[in-house]
């Protein structure tokens, strides 16, 4: 008799029951995407075809993908590889599966807030094994598809790999093959966030080896992975494949995916017998000493993944997860009920007193005038970032976790004092806060029981000098709680600064199967620790930040409000990453330091603030030791990016001159309307569009090189500068505008005014007639 769990039983309720039609297919989807399926009795599920939003609808009728491969692989220890050559694909447990049944959920009213398509795709071995079910849903008028695999067994069962997707790309659909597909991905690590490369499939490790030489799946994999905690903090979770021709009778598409978790996760891209297939994987054994034995009262859901599939390139790929990202968001604020603040937090402007700056040694004498600055400028957060806690002259660093203010950097006013300061000027007051550690000189450490912390082989997990609170633990929680709540209580702190410097290696080997294990339970405990705090305090603004931006990954970035981009100290640099960072994380989410200063020269000053315009401009700087003009300055920053708040999420990541180069002389990142996304989803929009009523944002730093930039911006594309403002020549006298220059009809030159040293500028581009 099938086994399910009570999870399935929930997906399943007031879905009907389907099986492959006549010629076992199974078509999904909701309108815009459609996934093809392909049901035999003597094989696996596969994805034999899939279609998004302007690509040639797929149906039940299409000749499918080649070597389609199966929709999940499975690795167990006494059931592993069924293919000696491959670590991940081909497992033999997977090609074993066989279909048992199907069951389609169809929103009743695709217009309620609640509206979601769900496919449930339920597996079994007939000698025996686990239950294995795929779920795939979608939101209306998306082109996107969030994916994840549910585990159960009736007997002992061990399971040391499952996939949570694994997608054949539709080339053949398309009309092109291996050698017409580009890989996108993404390398990140501490002041480097945000390093996007592109290469061609070909020129990476999957090289051609001459399938009609040598026929079947080659063993050769492009893949990369997260470990332990800090999961963006090599390589990106989001990856993009692209097919691309010249050729008429060819149908561009571009694929991208991202992994939705705050913990061990790795993709790999593989190539099939033809065709090219992309696996997506929380933690496994082989890399994560992850497994789980299953068995009654002991099921297992892997971690989520969403993708996107539509016409086009890998630009119109990233709107299309933007529209995924802004989606899940949403939904996520309306489930904890607090759906009227989280709009009113996407329009806040921060100020922080950490970058360039206090670099967490705070003193009330210091903060008081910048307190006033962030007020003249016109910030509505005014953080206090680390320090504030400390009464060792620095060496809070192994003594953090009591959370208790410092009795002698804040005068007789004390943090009380300067918090009500922060609050009569009418902003926000926020703490910077590691709420996941705790020091091992902390008093409260020699407290806790060890179950409240990470364990391996019998004692704590220590690093630099601090435990790892392991918030599967209740008493780890209710701590964290309690200083979040305290803090609330009895200071009036209306936003945090969640901070990640320590990560705690493989996991805990403390009630659990196997230490991976630990560490995804953990994981899985922080993000429905931040839930119930977000329930608790929906008015309550929280910044994911982890040394910059080593976490910045949607299961985290699904419930915060704003993500560090980086702690990425040169202007010069931190253009890079502002500019490459749209990619991975929302636009209205990206919190890009502007740090100016009163002693810098007005072409770095601009550089600087920039960076935070069209993302979110996260200040920084001595704003209390400039002059009349530098302030100016900055308030015309500030008051361009409310402008660009104010339609923001309605605006698409955008990269004129392609993918960023990171260590390239010249950047171009801007925010505009896609036609085909404002149709379907935003048709207000759309109609500003049709009349040529709307704008643009773009966003160019130089940083060498020659002194004009060419850019293809469309036709009658109008580019005005707007930041520095050129009708204010007085606040930026030293940053004179750069030239505009129609070479034709679709191409536009920038030319810098100052070819000596780094500078950028802001445009306005509009389409009205001239």
């Amino acid at each position: 008799m099938m086994q399910h769990d009570k999870a399935f039983e929930v997906l399943c309720a007031g879905a009907d029951r389907i099986g492959a039609g006549e010629n076992g297919r199974i078509v999904w989807g909701n309108g815009v995407v459609t996934l093809v399926f392909d049901v035999r009795d003597d094989a696996p599920v596969r994805l034999v075809g899939m279609s998004g939003r302007g690509m040639r609808a797929a149906d039940a009728n299409i000749a499918g993908e080649p070597d389609a491969q199966p929709i999940v692989e499975l690795r167990s220890s006494i059931d592993s590889g069924g293919d000696n050559r491959l670590q991940l694909a081909k497992s033999a447990a997977g090609m074993k599966l066989r279909f048992v049944e199907a069951y389609r959920y169809t929103p009743a009213d695709p217009t309620a807030p609640d509206a979601l398509y769900r496919l449930s795709i339920v597996q079994r071995d007939p000698q025996g094994g686990p239950t294995v079910v795929s779920v795939f849903e979608a939101y209306p008028r998306l082109s996107a598809v969030r994916t994840y695999t549910r585990l159960c067994c009736d007997k002992p069962y061990p399971v040391e790999a499952v996939s949570s997707m694994n997608a054949t790309m539709p080339l053949a659909a398309a009309r092109l093959d291996d050698s017409q597909t580009m890989i996108y991905w993404g390398e990140n690590s501490w002041d480097l966030e945000n390093a996007w490369h592109c290469q061609p499939l070909r020129s990476t490790s999957l090289r051609d080896r001459d399938q009609k030489v040598n026929p079947g799946t080659s063993s050769a994999r492009f893949a990369f992975s997260s470990s332990s905690t800090w999961s963006t903090g090599e390589f990106s979770p989001t990856g993009i494949v692209e097919g691309f021709s010249e050729a008429p009778e060819s149908c561009p598409f571009a694929f991208i995916w991202q992994i939705e978790h705050n913990g061990a996760w790795e993709w790999e891209i593989g190539e099939d017998d033809p065709g090219v297939r992309i696996s997506a994987y929380g933690p496994e054994y082989a890399d994560h000493q992850w497994f789980t034995m299953l068995g009654d009262g002991n099921e297992f859901t892997s971690v989520p993944v969403s993708f996107a599939v539509c016409a086009d390139d890998w630009q119109q790929a990233v709107a299309e997860m933007t529209l995924q990202r802004r989606e899940t968001r949403m939904r996520h604020a309306r489930e904890l009920g607090r759906a009227a603040e989280f709009d009113r937090m996407e329009l806040r402007v921060v100020y922080n007193d950490y970058m360039n700056t206090l670099w967490g040694d705070p003193h009330i004498e210091q903060e008081l005038p910048l307190v006033e600055g962030a007020y003249k400028v016109g910030a509505d957060v005014f953080c206090i970032d680390a320090g504030w806690y400390d009464d060792a002259d620095g060496g809070w660093w192994d003594m953090v976790g009591d959370w208790e203010p410092s009795v002698d950097r804040f005068g007789t006013v004390r943090l009380a004092g300067l918090i009500h300061d922060i609050q009569s000027h009418g902003m926000v007051a926020g703490l910077w806060l590691e709420p996941e550690v705790m020091g091992v000189r902390c008093r409260l450490a020699q407290a806790l029981p060890d179950s409240a912390f990470f364990c391996r082989h019998g004692a704590r997990v220590a690093d630099q000098g601090r435990y790892h609170l392991d918030f599967r633990s209740p008493i780890a929680r209710e701590h964290a709680t309690h200083t979040v709540e305290r803090l609330i209580s009895e200071y009036g702190v209306g936003y945090f600064k969640f901070d990640y410097n320590t990560t705690p290696g493989v996991g805990t080997d403390v009630g659990t199967e196997s230490v991976g294990a630990g560490l995804l339970e953990h994981c899985r405990a922080v993000q429905d620790w931040v839930d119930e705090i977000r329930r608790a305090h929906p008015d309550v603004m929280i910044e994911n930040c982890s040394s910059g931006a080593m976490r910045a990954d949607y299961a985290m970035l699904s419930r915060l409000d704003m993500q560090s981009t980086s702690d990425q100290a040169d202007p010069s640099i931190y253009a890079a990453i502002a500019a490459g960072a749209g990619v991975a994380i929302l636009p209205e989410q990206q919190g890009n330091w502007g740090y100016a200063q009163e002693e810098m020269d007005d072409e770095t000053a601009v550089f600087t603030l920039t960076a935070g315009v069209l993302g979110r401009l996260y200040l920084s700087g001595f704003i209390n030791r400039m002059g009349d003009r530098r302030l100016a300055l900055v308030r015309d920053a500030v008051a361009l990016h409310r402008r660009v708040l104010d339609e923001q999420g309605h605006l698409m990541p955008w990269w004129p001159d392609d993918l960023p180069d990171f260590n390239g002389p010249w950047l171009a990142y801007g925010l505009r309307h896609n036609h085909a996304i404002a149709e379907a989803v935003y048709p207000d929009v759309a109609a500003l569009m049709d009349g040529n009523e709307h704008v643009e944002y773009l966003a160019v730093w130089r940083r060498g090189g020659v002194d004009s930039m060419y850019l293809q911006l469309g036709h009658g594309a109008h580019v005005r500068q707007v930041f520095p403002d050129p009708g204010q020549p007085d606040h930026a006298p030293g940053a004179r505008p750069w030239t505009v220059e129609h070479v034709d009809p679709d191409t536009v030159r920038l030319t810098v005014a100052d070819s000596e040293r780094p500078s950028a500028r802001i445009f306005e581009i509009s389409y009205r007639a001239q």
